[in-house]
């Protein structure tokens, strides 16, 4: 096999036809899945409200979706056990907080939220320019 030629440039992009499911955004898991149930559709729902959040699919470097994907898979599991506790069983709290703390990791992987465009009240927009002469 030839190693990427430098004279080329940058790898082009195959086109979506020829990449996974996964990888070109048709799909939300590397193989079949129903996602119908509960908490395929709350995975689903977090991935998509957690991308959008950063700008978007085409704002979010792989690994960002990567973080996010593994972030939502971790809220799932810890929402469940929630369901768990408020129904009276028991849960392993070990393990629960373990799931927090991975799923601190993993926020701090994904990245900050992209700021909206906040209103600012009247005395915050004054304080924001400064002395007024």
């Amino acid at each position: 096999m030839r190693a990427a030629s430098t004279e080329r440039g940058a790898m082009k992009r195959r086109p979506d036809k020829l990449r996974n499911g996964l990888s070109n955004g048709s799909r939300l898991h590397i193989r079949q899945v129903d996602g119908r149930t509960e908490a395929g559709r709350r995975f689903a729902d977090l991935v998509h409200d957690l991308t959008a959040e950063r700008g978007g699919t085409a704002a979010v470097s792989i690994t960002q979706a990567q973080a996010i994907r593994r972030y939502a898979a971790l809220a799932v599991e810890c929402e469940s056990m929630e369901a768990d506790r408020a129904a009276g069983q028991a849960i392993d709290a070990e393990a629960f907080g373990q799931l927090a703390d991975r799923m601190d990791r993993q926020a701090r992987r994904m990245g900050e939220p992209k700021t909206a465009n906040k209103t600012l009240s009247a005395r915050e927009y004054a304080s924001s320019r400064g002395p007024q002469r």
